[in-house]
């Protein structure tokens, strides 16, 4: 556990930009039933890359949408246990 511990701690002491390129990074490969497409999540040149910049302006969107009740929200439950019926080990 100290291993998860440690890149965790690194992972937090990033700028917010390069934490919200991880976190796009890590979403893509959760998300993906082909773990091969992630690679050309995170490579500058790919189309299908998205920066820190631009995952930190999507976050920002979506919470001022929600905010201003144009979408809706689902309890992180219900989402994880749909994403693993979709993507199961």
């Amino acid at each position: 556990m100290a291993y998860l511990e440690d890149i965790l701690r690194q992972a937090l002491s990033l700028p917010p930009a390069d934490r919200a390129f991880v976190v796009a990074a890590l979403e893509r490969s959760l998300s993906s039933s082909d773990p091969s497409l992630l690679p050309h999540a995170v490579e500058p040149d790919s189309d299908e890359a998205v920066s820190g910049e631009e995952f930190l302006a999507e976050l920002g969107r979506r919470s001022a949408a929600y905010k201003h009740g144009e979408m809706t929200a689902r309890p992180v439950d219900e989402v994880i246990a749909e994403l693993r019926r979709k993507f199961p080990n």
